[in-house]
């Protein structure tokens, strides 16, 4: 690997320091909530609801013909 020179090290302490500063969550923690918020979602998701899919007026209702 290349030496740095000292302002790509200065850049790269600085980038250090602002991920310190970054508030982490455990993933035993963030996980549950993930997925309880997406469990609360899945009736609201077009994709998985096909009623709701119904009513959106930007869904194509043909197939695609080759010409």
């Amino acid at each position: 690997m290349d030496e740095l020179d000292e302002t790509q090290l200065k850049n790269h302490v600085e980038s250090l320091k602002q991920q310190l500063q970054f508030n982490r969550e455990k993933t035993s923690v963030a996980i549950p909530e993930l997925t309880k918020w997406i469990e609360e979602k899945m009736n609201e998701d077009p994709f998985l609801n096909p009623d709701i899919l119904k009513d959106n007026p930007w869904v194509e209702t043909s197939k695609c013909v080759i010409i």
